[in-house]
Order: C-alpha cells, then sequence, then structure tokens
C-alpha cells in the first residue's frame, strides 16, 4: 500500500478579490527599443502576436537587423566575472562563447571619466596597443545563459588560489543591476581602429565588433562561435544563407533532408534576429 504522505493531495487556493501584488509585470522589451521593436516584436514575444495588426509589418516582409539585443530572457543563474588582477587579455573567453555575450575592447584612458565605479579594466597589454590604452571584459548579464565555456576556457589560475581563474562563474542576481549599466557604458566606449587588428591574433581579432549576438541556440552550443567569429572578422561583407539539401526523390524517396535545421532556428527565427549591424549601418545580408 502506498504511503499516504507521500500523495500529493489538492489543496483549495482561495482567489482574492482584488490586486494585492506590490510590482508591476516588466513590458517584454525595453521601453527605449525602436518602434518597431515595441509594436510588433515586443507584441510577439508577449504571446499576442495574432493581435498585431497587418498594417504594422513591413510591405516587403524585412525585418530590422539586431533585434535579439531587446529580448533580454534573463536565463542564467550565475554569469562569468572578470578578475583584472589576474587576466592575461588572451580572447580565449570572447572566442567560445556561443553567445556573444562576454566581449573585448581597447580603448583611451581619458573615455573613462563617466564610467560607472563597479566597470571593470586595466591597462592593454601588448606591444601593438599605446601605453595610454586600456582593455576591458564585459559580459551582458541578461543575454548570458550561463554555460560557463568562458570560465572553462579560460587558462588562467591565481598561484595562491588555484581556484580562482581570471573568470569566475557568480551568481547573478546581484550582479545584474550594475553589469547592466557597465554593458550600456561598455557599448558607448569607442571601437578600435580596424585597420589596426591583426586578424590572425586571436587576442586582437575579438576586438572586433560581434555581429552575430544573443542568438536563441542551445546552452553551451558549438555551432554558433563559428558563425560569430565569421561574423568578427567579415561581418559587413557576409551573406548568410540557410539552403535546402533535398536530394533527388526519384533516385531515393528516403534520402530528402532539409539542411537548415539549428542554423535557421536560432540564426532566422521570429521574432527576433541575432545578425546585428555596425555603427555605419553594415552587416550580414
Amino acid at each position: 500500500m502506498a504511503d499516504l504522505k507521500a500523495v500529493n493531495i489538492p489543496e483549495q487556493v482561495i482567489i482574492p478579490e482584488q490586486v494585492i501584488s506590490e510590482f508591476d509585470k516588466l513590458p517584454p522589451v525595453s521601453p527605449a527599443a525602436p518602434d518597431f521593436v515595441r509594436r510588433v516584436t515586443g507584441e510577439i514575444i508577449a504571446g499576442r502576436g495574432d493581435r498585431t495588426p497587418v498594417s504594422l509589418f513591413p510591405a516587403d516582409g524585412t525585418f530590422p537587423l539586431g533585434t535579439a539585443a531587446w529580448e533580454k530572457r534573463n536565463l542564467a543563474l550565475k554569469i562569468p566575472l572578470w578578475e583584472p588582477d589576474l587576466c592575461t587579455q588572451c580572447g580565449k573567453c570572447v572566442f567560445v562563447c556561443p553567445h556573444s555575450v562576454i566581449r573585448s575592447k581597447v580603448f583611451p584612458a581619458v573615455q573613462l571619466g563617466e564610467a560607472p565605479e563597479t566597470f571593470k579594466y586595466a591597462p592593454a597589454r601588448g606591444k601593438s596597443f599605446e601605453e595610454e590604452l586600456h582593455f576591458s571584459y564585459q559580459v551582458v548579464p541578461e543575454d548570458c545563459t550561463g554555460g560557463g565555456l568562458c570560465v572553462d576556457a579560460c587558462p588562467i589560475r591565481d598561484r595562491n588560489k588555484s581556484e580562482r581563474k581570471a573568470l569566475n562563474m557568480a551568481i547573478q542576481a546581484p550582479l545584474r543591476e550594475q553589469e547592466r549599466k557597465n554593458w550600456a557604458f561598455f557599448l558607448e566606449l569607442p571601437d578600435y581602429d580596424r585597420s589596426k587588428v591583426k586578424e590572425s591574433a586571436l587576442p586582437s581579432a575579438m576586438l572586433l565588433q560581434s555581429l552575430f549576438e544573443f542568438s536563441g541556440a542551445c546552452e553551451g552550443c558549438g555551432e554558433t562561435p563559428y558563425l560569430r567569429l565569421a561574423s568578427h572578422l567579415f561581418g559587413d561583407h557576409m551573406m548568410a544563407a540557410n539552403a535546402n539539401a533535398n536530394a533527388n526523390a526519384n533516385a531515393n524517396a528516403n534520402a530528402n533532408a532539409n539542411a537548415t535545421r539549428c542554423s535557421s532556428i536560432y540564426g532566422g527565427n521570429l521574432p527576433t534576429t541575432p545578425w546585428a549591424k555596425n555603427r555605419d549601418g553594415g552587416g550580414p545580408a
């Protein structure tokens, strides 16, 4: 006979006659988002896409780029925390991140005048950088999936405390607000002169802007880092296409294969797209 204590017995829930909560549900996208993202993309995210008037959709069927940046799924329980005193600025964490949520920049010290108190930076290493330049890694807290590949790839450990690396996973909730402000400041920093970037060297190549960001790929995806790298190196000269590789049905009726699969699921889905554009408006087609 089953143990009655282990049986889940339904309990009555009394629903109050009026709302007693002290918080409001956040909007699906930021009020600062572009008009189309707020009126169309945001409504689809909120599950109200069927109510969206046809008149709001583009007549030619095209959708704007970079809309995944407004989705803010806020999935991660932990996010990577950078330790500038240990870091050798090798770029491996940026290289392996499937979602482009950790970025690097090199910038003049004069740009730090309005930096938040919690914004982290260090003198830029490497002979190719001028002495007055500083370096920073920055994480986007609400776009991180908490996969931890960046920490796994980090080769630097504290000699006195082996469990401490140049990147360590930390609870996201207490860091969310400060890192959100740090990310906003990071975005405003100027991009490093592309003509000075040595694209064959990992630390330098990772300074280039990612034009594939915050995709809906699975946590720890092994495909998207390659797309992100291609967008770093060739982003404003790229064309991305999903191909149907249907075999000849007359030769083998069972050989039909659809080759879109993941590439279209994380790169060509609705309502958002991770393919983005640079400051000049150029990006993958």
